[in-house]
């Protein structure tokens, strides 16, 4: 019957919904496109069992494992591309003030959240090889409800106001209290000691250890809308598991509901069953405990007009599997559950795809039967066939045994003829090596860009090797972009809205060694943020990764020392990361050990340029320079001073000495003249007085 429009959905017609969008997918899944055929194929390759190409007896039966060698070879790349950083996924807001809050929710929730609450890596490897082998590689997050008791001890507690204080703070936390003992005690009083009653108190406290939970989901577990032209728009995408009853009326379902629905056998009504889960047809249904049977049971996410009003919503919803399922639960959607899928070689406008193990089947089945008759070709060349006539032989017994120069009796020559078997093995290994070559172009993986041949690299130029290496990393740089932009995206933003949505109560964790609370008010502040997955460390090359981090490392440090700390191009944080992913690229883990995130740290605004040391040492000279020729001046003043004093008094004395020497010479002069005219005065005399004679004689 078809439900009226305009009036609400009852649960009878949402279980029809379910049941019909659940059987037109496993009809798709099983049909002309036989992708259930060729998941189951390619993962039985993968594990070496080939039973659609059997073996003759006698003959020989290895067989070439070429799917796990290729896939074995492309996963490690794909991993190391994803997981070689701390920070699988970086979280993005537009808000500038919201940068350290970011970068927390960014620490928590792949260190904590992804890492350590949930096996992180190991789900990585796990998601990756579904995807390569079986056409889709599907995650599931979820919220976990749960609780954990522990016991404390309060002993000692006096009767009295003490112990209804006492209880009255343990019914305020929410504890309860299991065990309740008093015994007598001497305590003091106010007439000296006295018997008195003190109290013992078990309490059982409940801590809250929910979480958000990721696990991958078996390929054959999942279940799209057959519609679907990409998982987002799916109008049902749903996991089908078997689940333990008592679980189930743990997690608060009806017990009478639970305990109607079918039981879990592996049945999945599509045509064919990956081999590896023969241990989860355990349906448990002779156990002794009614609790430890199996169930089936759907989880999954239904867009419906379910309340009427003519406009489709999400609804979360999860019910019993039979040909008419039981709802267990129907409520709006809000993060209750979320799907990431990844398919390495996507098909436009479908859900599944293909993946190389597709190809790499039929690869691995035509070079298995070379292989085959290249060692039948061998093994009949070595130890030929022989046409024998019986009658000639003495004992046919010894035609048995072929150990070397063992005799064989015979009646006549000739009685024993090897039937000659020409080797021609040695021509498969020609068509081996073409088809090593078509696989290596279906994965992008090969021992040679691995680096494990050496002996075909060794005759060939740097440049053509490289070029064999950047085109056989090509394809696998291009799966790891579509894994990452299109799975692991919606994986992070996925767990971010789930923790958004449940975690009301604060958690202390450790991050960087640090305790570290996160609290509600942490996401309640955020919007839907946006996430960024970090792949920049290339293809899983770590020489070539290494080679162009420090090319940009050298422009960055150019860029700081032309333009300055505060340009706009390169800061110094950036050039943090380069050196943190340089570092990660090397192998280390813990690149901050080295390198530690400058966070919001700015360079002091600019002023004086600070001198280089050698400006320093040559100011230094400049100075001392300055200073002696400031002296040597000096010096030189005072010298010529003292030498114009000098010259000034010396000039002074040689005056005085000329005016004394002067006048020296004058007063010698004068006497000379008073001696001249003493003695013209006595000549006179001396005439006067001859005269004198004369007359008197």
């Amino acid at each position: 019957m078809i439900a009226e429009p305009g009036k609400p959905l009852s649960e009878e017609d949402v279980a029809r919904l379910i049941s019909i969008e659940m059987t037109a997918a496993n009809e798709y899944m099983g049909g002309p496109d036989n992708i259930v055929a060729e998941r189951d194929r390619n993962y039985d390759y993968f594990r070496g069992i080939m039973n659609d190409l059997p073996a003759s007896a006698g003959r020989s039966r290895v067989v070439e494992m070429v799917v796990a060698n290729y896939i074995g070879l492309l996963q490690p790349n794909l991993m190391r591309i994803f997981t070689s950083g701390r920070n699988i996924a970086e979280y993005v807001s537009p808000k500038p003030d919201l940068q350290p809050v970011v970068r927390l929710i960014t620490r928590f929730i792949n260190d904590i959240v992804f890492r350590k609450d949930n096996r992180g890596e190991l789900m990585l490897g796990d998601w990756a090889l579904d995807g390569l082998i079986q056409k889709l590689g599907v995650v599931m997050w979820w919220w976990e409800e749960k609780f954990e008791s522990k016991d404390v001890i309060l002993e000692n507690i006096p009767d009295g106001p003490a112990l209804a204080l006492t209880v009255q703070e343990i019914q305020a936390k929410g504890e309860e209290i299991v065990e309740a003992t008093q015994a007598q005690t001497i305590v003091p009083g106010p007439q000296g000691p006295m018997v008195g009653v003190v109290h013992t108190l078990k309490v059982r406290t409940k801590v809250n250890v929910s979480k958000c939970c990721i696990d991958t989901v078996p390929p054959e577990e999942f279940v799209v809308s057959r519609d679907a032209r990409n998982l987002e728009n799916a109008i049902l995408k749903a996991h089908r598991s078997g689940v333990m009853v008592g679980d189930l009326i743990a997690a608060g379902y009806d017990p009478a509901i639970v305990n109607s629905l079918p039981s879990w056998a592996g049945n999945y009504d599509v045509q064919g069953q990956n081999a590896y889960n023969w241990n989860e047809n355990v349906s448990r249904d002779q156990s002794a405990d009614p609790m430890l049977r199996k169930v089936c049971v759907v989880r999954g996410i239904l867009k419906m007009d379910f309340d009427g009003t003519g406009i489709k919503e999400w609804y979360f919803v999860s019910g019993g599997y039979d040909n008419a399922p039981k709802i267990l639960e129907i409520a709006p959607y809000n993060e209750q559950i979320g799907f990431a899928d990844f398919c390495p070689e996507p098909l436009p406008h479908q859900v599944y795809g293909r993946c190389p193990a597709d190809r790499l089947s039929m690869i691995q089945k035509i070079q298995t039967v070379l292989v085959r008759q290249m060692n039948d070709n061998l093994f009949l060349a070595n130890t030929p066939q022989r046409e024998v006539v019986m009658d000639w032989i003495v004992k046919p017994d010894q035609l048995m045994n072929m150990a070397p120069g063992a005799p064989i009796l015979v009646k006549q020559p000739n009685a024993i003829r090897e039937i000659a078997i020409p080797f021609v093995a040695d021509k498969a290994l020609i068509a081996m090596q073409y088809y090593d070559g078509q696989a290596e172009l279906t994965t992008g993986a090969s021992r040679n860009s691995a680096g494990l041949d050496p002996e075909v690299l060794q005759n060939q130029s740097a440049t053509a090797a490289m070029n064999q290496q950047s085109a056989a990393l090509g394809r696998v740089e291009m799966i790891a972009r579509i894994w990452a932009q299109g799975g692991m995206r919606k994986l992070f933003r996925g767990v971010f809205r789930c923790i958004k949505a449940y975690q009301d109560f604060e958690r202390v964790v450790q991050i960087d060694g640090a305790p570290t609370p996160i609290t509600p008010e942490l996401f309640a502040m955020m919007d839907d943020l946006d996430v960024n997955i970090n792949t920049g460390l290339g293809t899983g090359n770590r020489e070539r990764d290494f080679m162009v981090l420090t090319g940009i490392e050298a422009s960055q440090k150019e860029t700081l020392t032309q333009l300055g700390p505060n340009n706009p191009i390169v800061d110094f944080k950036k050039l943090v990361k380069t050196l943190q992913l340089k570092a990660e690229s090397a192998g280390i883990s813990y690149p901050e050990n080295f390198f530690a995130d400058p966070g919001d740290w700015q360079p002091e605004p600019p002023g004086e340029p600070k001198p280089t040391p050698d400006a320093m040492v040559f100011a230094e000279v400049e100075k001392y320079k300055a200073d002696k020729k400031v002296e040597t001046d000096s010096i030189k003043i005072a010298s010529d001073e003292r030498i114009t004093i000098a010259k000034m008094q010396n000039d002074k004395e040689i005056a005085l000495y000329k005016a004394d020497l002067d006048d020296a010479l004058q007063q010698q002069k004068l006497g000379i003249d008073r001696a001249n005219t003493m003695i013209a005065a006595a000549k006179v005399d001396v005439d006067a007085q001859k005269i004198d004679g004369k007359k008197d004689g």
